[in-house]
């Protein structure tokens, strides 16, 4: 089994060089769930681009709070987002914060994003294999272990 450090270090080196572009972000994506108005969108997409040149600035006070956001991201904003939710999960998934089971769910379906493009190197497609593979051994009293399994069984155990 691979070590929580080991791991944490996988998903930086896989995905350190993700950038958002012109995906659906965090602010964007939450603009997008409330109903706002085209122009609060744009908003939320300038925010996205403003407080954050790297997935790894985000705090994690804000995966914390936004995690309903990769339902409503692409593909290009998930795979900028993604990395950030599973370091969180890794370190904090004790916390109880919704972003857990919903990351993990939104791996379940594939993490395909809403324009269902696959935009994953073979790199992060076993980075995420690893995650969820470490996610099954934190016990179903903290995440969603019936859906990381299936999520593995369905797509990303192939890349163990």
């Amino acid at each position: 089994m691979i070590e929580k450090e080991q791991l944490i270090q996988e998903i930086e080196n896989a995905f350190k060089d993700v950038e958002i572009k012109d995906g659906i972000g965090i602010y964007e994506a939450d603009e997008i769930y409330v109903g706002s108005s085209p122009k609060l969108i744009q908003k939320g997409k300038n925010k996205d681009r403003l407080w954050w040149r790297s997935w790894t600035q985000i705090a994690d006070k804000y995966i914390a709070s936004y995690s309903s956001v990769m339902d409503l991201m692409d593909a290009q904003g998930i795979k900028w987002a993604l990395p950030a939710y599973m370091i969180y999960i890794v370190n904090f998934y004790k916390e109880g914060s919704l972003s857990v089971d919903s990351t993990i769910y939104t791996l379940e379906e594939g993490a395909l994003g809403k324009d269902g493009a696959d935009l994953f190197t073979p790199e992060q497609k076993r980075a995420i294999a690893h995650f969820l593979s470490y996610v099954l051994t934190l016990g179903e009293e903290w995440v969603d272990v019936e859906s990381a399994q299936n999520a593995l069984d369905a797509t990303w155990g192939r890349y163990l």
